[in-house]
Order: structure tokens, then C-alpha cells, then sequence
């Protein structure tokens, strides 16, 4: 067979042939339109419902998770905030502790020192009164020792240096 006559025989399409083409493709439409085109067109339809749906879904867990993390932060500021004033509290606290202790202290020191000073005039007190006795006694004694014996400046001496050595005994 040469070229001629292939493209000759192609040239000669029967009108027959040409109807029950049309009408085999019509039938093959009808068939992919009833068992293919819906079953892909539904099965398309739903594969962009999902879609949508999870393209929503995305954006509402993308809403949550903002809110929770503004929840979040807020939280954590309020905790520092709140700890900050703990601190502030707590050392207002302990200044004002450590105020009462040194004014204690003071009170206490003040009064210790009032009851010392007292004890100290109390006994400077008795120590005078003491001093003032044995003074009172010494005189007596002299005055009696004179007044039995007219006494020299050397026995008056001697007199005063035996007294002394008792005092010291």
C-alpha cells in the first residue's frame, strides 16, 4: 500500500459509519455521565467541602490559640505583677518590723539605763550615808579618845593611823 492509496481510503467516510460513531459517543457520554461524571463530581464536591471546613477549622484554632495566648500573657503579667507587690509588701514589712525592733531596743536601752542610773545614786546614796556613819563613828571615837586624854599632834596622829588601819581590817 503506498501513501496514495492510505490517504485516499481516509478521504471516503461513509455517512453509516459517521451516524454510529455519534451515536456509540453519545451512549459513552451518557455512561461516563451516569457512573464516572457524578460519583468524581461528588466525590470533588465533597473533597472541597473538607477542605473548606478545615480551612475554617484552621481558623478557628488559630482564634483560640491567640485568645489563649493574650489569656496567657495576661496571666503572666498579672503573676508578676502580683509578685512585685509580694516583694514591695514584704520589704515595707520588713522595715516596719525592723523599725519596732531598733525603737525596742531603744525603749529597752533607755529604761536599762534609767534603772542604772538609779542603782548607781541609790548605792552613791548609801555610799554616802555609809561614809557619813563611819565618819559620824570615827569622830565619836576620836572625841571620846581626846576628851579621855588631853593628847599631843603626835598622839593625834597616831590616833588617826590606827583608826585608818582598822578601816582597812
Amino acid at each position: 500500500m503506498t501513501v496514495q492509496t492510505l490517504f485516499a481510503a481516509s478521504h471516503h467516510i461513509y455517512l453509516g459509519n459517521a451516524i454510529w460513531y455519534l451515536v456509540i459517543f453519545a451512549i459513552l457520554m451518557l455512561l461516563v455521565k451516569h457512573y464516572a461524571w457524578g460519583p468524581v463530581s461528588n466525590m470533588m464536591e465533597k473533597r472541597r467541602q473538607k477542605i473548606i471546613d478545615d480551612l475554617d477549622s484552621a481558623a478557628s484554632d488559630r482564634k483560640k490559640a491567640e485568645t489563649l495566648a493574650n489569656e496567657r500573657e495576661a496571666a503572666l503579667k498579672d503573676s508578676r505583677q502580683e509578685a512585685t507587690k509580694i516583694l514591695s509588701d514584704a520589704k515595707e514589712n520588713a522595715q516596719k518590723t525592723s523599725s519596732e525592733i531598733v525603737a525596742n531596743a531603744n525603749t529597752d536601752a533607755a529604761s536599762i539605763r534609767k534603772k542604772a542610773e538609779e542603782d548607781a545614786k541609790k548605792a552613791k546614796t548609801e555610799a554616802l550615808d555609809a561614809a557619813r556613819d563611819q565618819v559620824a563613828d570615827i569622830s565619836v571615837a576620836i572625841a571620846e579618845k581626846i576628851i579621855a586624854k588631853n593628847l599631843s599632834a603626835e598622839d593625834q596622829k597616831d590616833l588617826v593611823n590606827q583608826f585608818i588601819k582598822g578601816l582597812n581590817d
